[in-house]
């Protein structure tokens, strides 16, 4: 194989993932997203993506000049991604919406779509022509398509740990862009012998002075925060941070969301979470933060005389920025010798933890993510149980209401103090933010308690005084929650391997930004094991019955095959990180090596069957066994998961990166055999990539959305398993 083919066809995966990463990324800070507006980005990229490959597969099947059509592709992505990034910054002013107001589902769906549609249909439509330009030099059709699943394999296991590690924590967004634009330019050079030198030395230059690039990154945030004054704008591998001034006042932003205003942060509800929980306790010594401290949480814990506070920050970039910026406020919070910061994930560091505290403080956004989750779990709740002293006290606060709760809103609530109950004794002071109080024995609180321990450790404070602990604490807010919250302990708990939680915070994301969409989340809460193995069953029933009564119909196997592995592939691709996060913690260096490890996998696997396609006689066979494995495999991921939950020693890590490789090959081996089995040419070749693409898409859309956290991860790793015995049926069959 030609070395500039070689180089083009690794640099398709390394563009698309790059792309990708880099474009969610960027969604995200303007749309305040969470696994669902994720699922919807990444979904309409996969199915641009296919969209891509079909349209093109005739195409690239009768072009006499392929090279030049794959240059064409090229060159469009390179000089579209620098305008996509400045759409998505600009997206708010396009919409007409202020900065801060939240955006619905359809409009993300819809200006994602529309934003994303050139580069997903020009990468999708790579596939195609690769296969073409490989079969020039001399290679089978089946073995092109097999080996340029391979290269693009290839191309992903590079892209990952470069972006990550490299690309992304060292220069901004455009940089990034034009970089991917150079390397797919000087691949244009190299497929045209070097036709286009002008071209490539004009973009060596502009990226040589960076001069532009900086032009174009501060008009497209100036645009982004509506002119507001963006003091500094840095991606580290947990997120983006970002830091606004308006006259006197600093805001952080993570991911587009305020997390810290200083000096003058909000006043009633830190007072609200810090004092309630202090005062719940007689001597609060020793204090545990569990984020979300700099900017007036530290500063009204020491007040009291705690004698240690320990806090735990997974980034450290943010508290370098609070440093960088300071104000009189995080200049004493943060010099104040009782302060211990631990940059580390916050469950991980319970885990670990060699102390007891007397206080406990979750201060994190409600459990809209996956990994957000992680802390309300039954499992976190038992952790922290194990380091809390006896008469501590463990506060968190969620969502809520003084006048209506959503049902959405209720059942949040609802399954959280279901799951706390199971560990702790619960108060509940309801409000705006209900505050949820925890402690091993039974406690009791008061506004006289409370006052009385404000006096004996004079604790000055602008909000608390008799008149308003009164008002808050007054029975009857307590009695119209509990009236509201009926039947609570009816509901799911929220484990680690079932994140009712998460589904139940989107479902109140949704309320208020897509109500229209209510009764979409009303009915996937309804979702249960047994009717989504009933359906299976309906699907593989019509299936039968359409194999034997259309004679054609049979041809359509191998395509159902390679879809649904492409599904399976894409959802454990995801599971595993899920199930990771939830063992072990945030460790961001093992995420990116478990998607790594599947990458590796679909390129052994892909590389080793398309070394053996001319020695395999009976293909249909041998596919079979490879649906009957990928089967196994999905009955023994959650048959470990079952027995992992017991052991959680790091030791055990290393086998999610083994299962995440083994998940990699199987779905590897596939693709190759089914273009033998189809006889490929090109337009074949496109046509399963597109079915492979379809399927992934499918499990982006719904996976993380609806079926892990509604019927956990474990059903969901049997669900997938009954999927592939009909897969494996019909395959059989015909």
């Amino acid at each position: 194989m030609p070395k500039k083919t070689l180089f083009a066809l690794i640099l398709m995966g390394f563009t698309s993932l790059v792309v990708q990463t880099l474009l969610i990324r960027e969604f995200l800070i303007s749309f305040y997203g969470n696994e669902l507006t994720i699922g919807i980005i990444l979904a309409n990229w996969i199915i641009l993506e296919a969209l891509g490959s079909i349209l093109c597969s005739k195409l690239a099947l009768r072009s006499n000049k392929p090279r030049l059509v794959y240059t064409l592709l090229q060159t469009g992505i390179a000089l579209y991604l620098p305008l996509s990034i400045f759409l998505i910054r600009n997206i708010k002013n396009i919409l007409g919406l202020a900065l801060g107001e939240g955006i619905g589902i359809l409009p993300i769906f819809f200006s994602s779509f529309f934003i994303l549609a050139p580069l997903s249909i020009f990468d999708g439509a790579q596939f195609p022509f690769g296969c073409r330009i490989l079969s020039e030099d001399n290679l089978k059709p089946a073995e092109s398509a097999g080996r340029v699943y391979i290269l693009e394999a290839l191309g992903f296991i590079l892209a990952g740990p470069i972006f990550t590690y490299i690309l992304l924590t060292r220069v901004n967004s455009f940089s990034i862009a034009f970089c991917i634009g150079a390397l797919n330019l000087l691949s244009v050079i190299f497929l045209l012998k070097k036709k286009l030198i002008p071209i490539l030395l004009f973009f060596l230059v502009v990226m040589a002075n960076f001069g532009p690039v900086d032009i174009m990154n501060k008009f497209s945030l100036a645009k982004q925060w509506q002119d507001q004054e963006v003091l500094s704008y840095r991606n580290s591998i947990y997120g983006n941070l970002a830091v606004i001034k308006s006259k006197e006042q600093y805001t952080f932003y993570n991911n587009g969301l305020p997390i810290i205003t200083t000096p003058f942060p909000d006043v009633s509800a830190i007072e609200e979470l810090v004092h309630f929980t202090l005062l719940s306790t007689a001597h609060p010594k020793k204090v545990l933060l569990l984020s979300g401290g700099a900017g007036g949480v530290i500063k009204e814990i020491l007040k009291y005389p705690v004698e240690k506070l320990t806090y735990t920050e997974l980034d450290p970039l943010l508290i370098k920025l609070i440093q960088d910026f300071p104000t009189e406020l995080t200049k004493s919070e943060l010099s104040d010798p009782r302060l211990e910061i631990k940059y580390m994930d916050a469950r991980r560091f319970i885990r670990i933890a060699k102390e007891k505290y007397d206080v406990i403080i979750l201060n994190l956004p409600m459990p809209s993510t996956l990994q957000l989750n992680r802390f309300y779990t039954q499992e976190c709740f038992q952790s922290i149980s194990s380091v809390l002293n006896k008469d501590g006290v463990f506060s968190l606060a969620l969502p809520g209401s003084l006048s209506y709760l959503s049902p959405a809103l209720v059942n949040l609530n609802a399954t959280i103090l279901n799951t706390l109950e199971s560990v702790f004794h619960v108060n509940i002071i309801p409000g705006d933010v209900n505050l949820y109080l925890s402690a091993k024995e039974e406690f009791k609180i008061s506004p006289e308690i409370f006052l009385k321990r404000l006096a004996q450790n004079n604790i000055q404070t602008q909000l608390l005084n008799p008149y308003f602990l009164e008002y808050r604490l007054h029975p009857r807010w307590l009695k119209w929650f509990q009236d509201s919250l009926s039947g609570y302990s009816r509901m799911r708990k929220n484990l680690d391997l079932l994140p009712q939680a998460t589904f139940y915070s989107i479902a109140y994301w949704n309320d208020i930004f897509s109500s229209r969409l209510q009764g979409l989340f009303k009915a996937l809460d309804k979702l249960n094991f047994k009717v989504l193995g009933l359906s299976l069953f309906l699907l593989g029933l019509i299936l039968f019955i359409l194999n034997i009564c259309i004679p054609g119909f049979k041809k359509a196997s191998i395509g159902f095959a390679i879809a649904t592995t492409g599904f399976v592939g894409m959802s454990f691709d995801l599971i595993l990180i899920y199930a990771y996060q939830s063992f072990y913690g945030f460790v961001f260096s093992h995420l990116g090596l478990l998607v790594t490890a599947f990458m590796a996998g679909i390129a052994l696997g892909g590389w080793q069957m398309t070394k053996n396609l001319n020695k395999i006689k009976n293909a249909p066979l041998t596919f079979s066994k490879i649906e009957l494995a990928i089967t196994s495999f999905c009955i023994l991921v959650g048959l470990l998961l079952i027995t992992l939950k017991g052991f959680l020693s790091l030791g055990l890590s290393p086998l999610f990166f083994l299962l995440s490789g083994i998940c990699g090959y199987l779905v590897g081996l596939e693709f190759p055999l089914a273009n033998k089995i189809y006889k490929s040419n090109t337009k074949t070749a496109g046509l399963l990539y597109a079915l492979d693409l379809f399927g992934a898409w499918l499990a982006a859309l719904i996976v993380s959305v609806a079926l892990v956290p509604v019927i956990g991860i474990i059903p969901t790793c049997f669900l997938l398993a009954g999927l592939k015995i009909i897969s494996l049926a019909w395959v059989a069959a015909s």
